[in-house]
């Protein structure tokens, strides 16, 4: 009769799709009697299983769509090899308060530094509490944006990216830029504006993001509207992890040379 029980209680667990808790019914009712648990806490247990594995494979997806090449986060960022950086204040940001906000996260620095680490540490982070997040060089994103021209497209695309978050623009400064560009990426700022938080990363300063483009007047306007209420996370005074991290090439050939 127990068995009988046990085995209708998982069908009908499987039939509210609360599979995880049909997996692990055996398991719990097995440490509830050794523990001698009461009804509400063998209860709340099962419970929680089934609302973790459900938290982890939202994540999972959310993860999934956002597009991130590496999974880096804060914990396997290295916080000693950037003494410069002010820990406390990246520490506030990544409680996340700016994507409620709908506030722009500018972070500059030379190449290398761990700019867009943090821009995916922060990323990661919000797929983790549950924001909506997506990843994209801004090379590709602008390219794709320039494309959508012919096709008349333009607008759908920057309404699908409006439903995110949080939208991440890694190396605006590392583009073959063309005429249309400026225009574009001020679209797109100014279709984030208030609806979205936005992380850029640059490794050039604001002030040769009108030479790189092309059209400093649209530059300008776009900087106005990143500045008027952004967080800024400045390592222009950092090493480089690519030249100077412990993965780094050896550029000596006499430390190549065996003894």
């Amino acid at each position: 009769m127990k068995k009988t029980l046990i085995e209708e209680a998982k069908q009908h667990l499987r039939r509210l799709k609360m599979n995880d808790m049909a997996d692990n019914l055996d398991q719990a009712l097995t440490n509830a009697g050794k523990n001698r648990e009461g009804h509400l806490t063998f209860l709340a247990s099962l419970v929680k299983k089934q609302v973790d594995a459900t938290n982890n494979r939202s994540f999972e997806r959310r993860i999934k769509k956002a597009g991130f090449p590496e999974m880096l986060t804060f914990e396997n960022f290295d916080w000693n090899f950037q003494p410069g950086l002010n820990i406390e204040y990246i520490k506030n940001l990544g409680q996340l308060d700016f994507i409620e906000k709908r506030q722009p996260v500018l972070i500059l620095g030379k190449t290398g530094v761990g700019k867009g680490h943090l821009a995916t540490a922060f990323g990661i982070r919000a797929c983790k509490y549950g924001y909506r997040v997506a990843f994209y060089r801004a090379q590709d994103l602008l390219r794709q944006l320039y494309a959508s021209l012919a096709y008349d497209t333009t607008d759908k695309i920057i309404s699908e990216l409006i439903r995110h978050d949080l939208l991440i623009l890694v190396g605006l400064g590392y583009i073959r830029p063309k005429s249309e560009y400026p225009s574009l990426l001020f679209d797109l700022v100014n279709a984030c504006r208030k609806r979205l938080s936005l992380i850029i990363t640059s490794a050039i300063s604001f002030e040769e993001w009108g030479q790189i483009m092309g059209n400093s007047s649209i530059t300008n306007a776009i900087v106005d509207r990143l500045f008027d209420h952004a967080a800024l996370i400045n390592i222009r005074s950092g090493r480089s992890y690519r030249t100077e991290g412990p993965h780094a090439p050896n550029l000596n050939p006499e430390d190549s040379v065996s003894n």
